[in-house]
């Protein structure tokens, strides 16, 4: 089954994706303005913690996600290394079934663990770098944020099944709803005085809440609640063991890259803590973060249309496939820049009003976005490879996040050269290779040159924004 974005699944993803980084944006002034210098920059660092979960996933949300859209497409069956074209129209609900099957087994494990390690390990840090705040506030919002991770990485994959089948516009109005909850219940716990414990809990509520909504929208998309029950037959365990190791092979690459990707971003801000007061940690996070939400905002276009390159991949739709490339670089690129230039010159001097010693200068911010940057339009290029389930990346990613970790300890630790150690580290260690090498790969195995990726990717860019404002005309 064909998988097609429309401009509605293009609106509600924008709506899901700013409201996600608006809840941070609403939610960060009443954080600063509630919690002391310590406990905001505490805060800074549980965020980074959170970013945990993308390593006990280990790949295996990315690799569920893009296997159920292979059988939403009618594949006969999943193999290990690229995929079988198409020959059929139909979903098959059987192997879906299957796969479903293996991932719920997977993720109680994969949660499981996470729980065990952040509830002892976790707390042992976080109760180490937070001597200077009394009382046992930081160890019970800690243990409350890690129940949070545990129900989120075990739930998760209703969210990456969504997307897997295309059901783009289900996934962000779950995101729309649950985030609303989430600013809204963030303010009033705050306001009540129950400053980090309810910031924790307002995240809790968040989690579970897109969680039960993903569910519910999933099985009433497009009819797979009932393809799914019409599969009575009994599953094999040697199938669902078939499949787990089919999805394996790649989901432990994918889980690598998982790694690098944490290494080469939060991990800084772990190291930051380490060697620098909270206050400070707190004004590096909340530039990652901000520099974090523009490229995610950027990158709208790469995420909705994941569904659908793995779909012209599966179809083999070469034409379709290098519009779509095309339309992800290009809409990153301009938006990028967009929102960076915003940021500097009206989003840093409000937060300098209310709080000024928890805002870098324009230069670090400048610095940190212009990593943020090369981190996800990297990423746009080797989305091409993985959606044809190849993974050929990875030892260059695990290189270069442990060059960036190793740079970024000296700098910090023997130069003391302070947050500019930090993007320098990041910024050398991906300009070695990964910057450029996988953007050259992916160009030259399409066929794309530069100039028709801007020429197709404006003309993509050009159809949708015509295609919205003549439907508003006739409203």
């Amino acid at each position: 089954m064909n998988i097609h974005i429309t401009n509605k699944d293009y609106l509600w993803s924008y709506a899901g994706v700013f409201l996600s980084l608006l809840a941070n944006v609403i939610m960060t002034p009443f954080v600063m303005y509630f919690l002391d210098g310590n406990s905001f920059g505490l805060w800074g660092v549980f965020q980074s913690l959170s970013a945990i979960t993308t390593l006990f996933d280990f790949g295996f949300s990315t690799t569920f996600s893009r296997n159920i859209n292979y059988c939403w497409n009618g594949a006969d069956r999943l193999i290990k290394n690229g995929i079988i074209c198409s020959e059929s129209s139909k979903p098959n609900f059987y192997l879906m079934k299957e796969t479903m099957k293996a991932c719920r087994i997977v993720f109680l494990m994969l949660a499981s663990l996470a729980f065990i390690l952040l509830s002892t390990i976790g707390t042992l840090y976080i109760d180490y770098i937070s001597f200077s705040i009394e009382g046992q506030t930081p160890v019970i919002s800690w243990f409350i944020y890690s129940l949070a991770i545990f129900l989120n990485l075990y739930f998760g994959y209703y969210g990456s099944f969504l997307r897997g089948v295309g059901a783009i516009s289900d996934v962000n109005k779950a995101t729309v709803l649950s985030r609303l909850t989430q600013i809204i219940l963030t303010i009033f716990l705050l306001w009540l005085g129950y400053g980090l414990v309810g910031i924790s809990v307002a995240y809790l509520v968040y989690g579970t809440l897109f969680r039960q909504l993903a569910k519910i929208r999933f099985y009433r998309f497009k009819g797979i609640g009932e393809g799914l029950k019409k599969i009575t037959v009994f599953l094999p365990r040697k199938e669902i063991q078939s499949i787990f190791l089919v999805v394996w092979h790649n989901a432990w690459r994918e889980g690598l890259v998982s790694l690098s990707n944490y290494l080469a971003n939060q991990s800084c801000t772990i190291i930051n803590s380490l060697y620098m007061p909270l206050t400070q940690t707190g004004a590096y996070s909340l530039a990652v973060q901000i520099a974090s939400a523009i490229s995610q905002i950027s990158a709208v276009m790469y995420t909705a249309n994941q569904p659908v390159l793995q779909s012209v991949c599966i179809n083999n739709d070469t034409e379709k496939e290098k519009r779509t490339m095309s339309l992800i670089i290009v809409s990153f690129t301009f938006l990028n820049i967009v929102g960076l230039f915003f940021t500097v010159t009206i989003g840093l001097p409000l937060l300098r009003f209310i709080r000024p010693e928890a805002v870098v200068s324009i230069s670090v911010m400048l610095g940190i976005g212009l990593y943020q940057f090369i981190l996800k339009f990297r990423n746009c290029y080797t989305s091409y490879f993985s959606c044809t389930n190849r993974i050929p990346y990875v030892k260059a990613f695990l290189m270069s996040s442990i060059g960036c970790v190793m740079l970024a300890i000296i700098c910090m630790g023997y130069f003391n050269w302070g947050v500019w150690g930090l993007i320098g580290s990041q910024l050398i260690s991906q300009g070695v290779y990964n910057a450029w090498s996988w953007t050259r790969k992916a160009h030259q195995e399409m066929k794309l040159s530069f100039q028709d990726t801007i020429t197709l990717g404006s003309d993509e860019l050009r159809k949708i924004l015509l295609g919205f404002f003549r439907r508003r005309g006739k409203k």
